[in-house]
């Protein structure tokens, strides 16, 4: 599916490639396949949004086992006709599927037949929860109706849970809800129970509410994927073509309380290392503290932790970064996930907020003399955060964060004494966003803040920065039913500090002041604060239709700096570019769907120097055989082979297509392609 956002299509491209893979430009001579979509029901009207209309459930709860033979659930009605979606969007499904929602004063329960006249081909694959496999069935709620934002629940035939946190431009499976879901098997169907409670939504005070509402089916060894109220798929966003769910009357206050203490021990056995006191072979420690949660109303949520415990986080992929540049982690502690969504702001791989710079390793490393030891924490302990996050029924987001690190500490052994040095000082960090949606979300208008300041009292502490502040506005206007859309974006930093500190960020490798090749730069040893901006202007024909188009620059200034509290690579660069897209999603040929994309992008630093171009022809397709191309798909891969080359580097890749890619309609976050790379670097510095 074609992304046309200059912001994901574009800019995630490295500069100087030029692809010589132009055989799938015959693709669109190739003739129908007979026999592929050939059960399209009444051929294509405008469709109206499908409307399901949920009952209240009273004196009665079903037991979530996934046996339908609760007497609750012969109330309220079946609602079936699912839609084929993938491979051929409009035409019947090869299976029947129903779904039926009711609610009580506590929780929403949801319940799936999937019919089936295969039955033993039920694909059952087991699975971590959120591990996409097999057969599945979901439910999505977009319980704010701003068509932005949606709770998706659902369970694969081996019921396994899959949750995750919705938006038109991305989603996130880190997203944990605490709901209920079972599966069993009967002999031609399958079917699933979810009991959601409403304390893991979010929606309005109204005493009348419509909610948005999406279902779908995956019928894995078909690669076939059914919705509920089909979402085109030349759709400018998921949530705008939801369907609606009425019905629900006099919902609770959800409390949302929730009040965690802990208390931890552990005890770490290893092999002893000679000579270090610090490693006698034996760790034993102790730590204890609170998380919690409460509601402030339905719409918000204020989340507190003192001293968090992140043992049971899933740990980081391993990975080895040859590079001079940061590896980004993605976010897994609870704490920080809560409304995340809301606190997104970036132009590309620059964000003006990485939570996971909040309780980072220690900045300093002591020099160690011949015959001293040294031990030190791992991570800085959080003494305390709060963070405040939701949205308003009139469309008006809030996230407010604040959180204290500790003074961390390294003893240090050495053959005369024991002592301490403090290699991380006590920091505050905070965050604050806001955002509008205005016109039934086609303007969007918002502004974000954070600070970051150091308690720097030891002299050898000079090399960290004291303070630094960003902010930041973002524009977006959508126009003649979400076709076309003006985005744009600004931001600005100031990072203040010892002369020490800002030598040393004019000189890391995002800016390289010292390097000769660059007159219009200067490295100022002397100063003590460093102040840079950023921004990107585009225009995008991002829906409706096959033809696609964008165009759009984007800029960071030598001097920008978002590394405090936010995520950036690269600095001094001007980018502009230009992408036409042609999409085909009906089976087509020996082809389910295919995209052939051609973009041109121009490089320059802000000394006006003309820095390189990049032309790049991008084919993708999906095969019968492929899956549909969602997080739902299993996949296959199909080799691919791209040799590039540009002014000043030359570049090879070799890659195939990742397992899982996310379909969404308007915008990727990452490429579709796991890239092995070698660079032969020709520039002289």
């Amino acid at each position: 599916m074609l992304q046309t956002s200059l912001t994901t299509s574009l800019l995630n491209k490295i500069p100087g490639r030029l692809s010589l893979v132009f055989v799938s430009m015959m693709l669109c001579a190739v003739p129908p396949l007979e026999g592929v979509g050939q059960t399209r029901p009444e051929e294509k009207q405008p469709r109206e949004k499908r409307i399901y209309n949920t009952v209240r459930l009273e004196n009665c709860k079903p037991v979530i086992d996934g046996v339908l033979d609760d007497e609750c659930w012969k109330q309220g009605e079946w609602s079936g006709n699912y839609i084929q979606h993938i491979p051929d969007e409009g035409a019947a499904p090869s299976q029947q599927t129903e779904i039926k929602i009711l609610y009580d004063d506590e929780s929403i329960y949801v319940a799936f037949i999937a019919h089936e006249t295969e039955p033993e081909k039920i694909d059952r694959q087991m699975g971590r929860r959120d591990q996409l496999a097999g057969d599945m069935v979901g439910v999505n709620f977009d319980s704010y109706f701003d068509h932005r934002t949606g709770f998706e629940f659902n369970l694969t035939a081996a019921g396994v849970q899959v949750d995750l946190l919705l938006t038109n431009e991305s989603f996130d499976f880190n997203w944990n809800a605490v709901w209920e879901g079972r599966v069993s098997y009967q002999d031609s169907s399958w079917t699933a129970e979810m009991r959601i409670p409403f304390s893991q939504l979010r929606y309005s005070n109204k005493p009348e509410q419509v909610w948005g509402l999406h279902s779908w089916r995956l019928i894995n060894r078909l690669g076939e994927d059914n919705h509920w109220n089909l979402i085109p798929r030349d759709i400018a966003g998921l949530l705008y073509g939801f369907g609606e769910l009425h019905g629900l009357k006099n919902l609770p206050r959800a409390s949302r309380m929730e009040f965690m203490p802990y208390t931890v021990g552990k005890i770490t056995t290893y092999p002893e290392e000679e000579g270090n006191p610090f490693s006698d072979g034996f760790d034993p420690a102790l730590s204890f503290g609170i998380d919690g949660k409460f509601g402030v109303g339905s719409n918000f949520t204020m989340d507190y932790t003192i001293n968090p415990d992140f043992g049971q986080v899933e740990a980081d992929p391993s990975e080895l970064n040859l590079t001079a540049f940061e590896t980004y982690f993605e976010e897994k502690r609870p704490f920080f996930i809560e409304g995340r969504n809301i606190f997104d702001f970036g132009i590309e791989d620059n964000q003006l907020f990485y939570s996971r710079r909040v309780g980072h390793a220690p900045s300093y490393e002591p020099e160690l003399a011949e015959g001293e030891y040294e031990k030190k924490p791992e991570n800085t302990s959080i003494l305390g955060a709060l963070k405040f996050s939701g949205k308003t029924e009139k469309g008006l987001s809030i996230g407010i964060m604040e959180s204290v690190t500790q003074q961390e500490y390294a003893r240090i052994s050495s053959p005369e004494e024991d002592y301490r040095m403090v290699v991380e000082p006590l920091a505050n960090y905070f965050v604050g966003r806001v955002q509008k949606d205005i016109n039934r979300s086609n303007t969007m208008v918002g502004g974000m803040v954070t600070s970051s300041v150091r308690n720097l009292n030891e002299a050898y502490l000079k090399g960290l920065n004291r303070s630094a502040l960003t902010g930041g506005i973002d524009f977006r206007h959508y126009m003649q039913n979400k076709t076309y859309f003006i985005d744009f974006k600004t931001m600005a930093s100031q990072v203040k500090g010892n002369s020490e500190a800002i030598t040393a960020l004019q000189q890391a490798s995002s800016r390289y002041y010292q390097r000769p090749d660059a007159p219009h730069l200067s490295l100022d040893t002397s100063a003590t604060a460093l102040s840079g901006h950023g921004g990107s202007l585009e225009f995008n024909k991002a829906a409706n239709g096959k033809w696609r188009y964008g165009m759009g620059v984007h800029w960071t200034s030598p001097g920008l700096e978002l590394n405090d509290l936010g995520f950036q690579n690269l600095a001094d660069q001007i980018v502009q570019g230009q992408v036409l897209s042609y999409v085909e999603n009906k089976p087509r040929g020996i082809f389910r769907s295919y995209e052939l994309s051609l973009s041109l992008l121009n490089f320059w630093n802000f000394g006006g120097e003309y820095l390189n171009s990049a032309l790049e022809f991008e084919p993708n397709w999906s095969l019968p055989t492929d899956g549909p191309l969602m997080p739902r798909s299993s996949g296959r891969e199909k080799p691919s082979v791209w040799i590039c080359c540009g002014v000043d580097r030359v570049f090879m890749f070799t890659g195939t297509p990742g397992r899982n890619m996310p379909f969404r309609p308007t915008r990727r976050k990452s490429s579709p392609f796991r890239w092995s790379m070698k660079t032969e670097d020709r520039m002289i510095t």
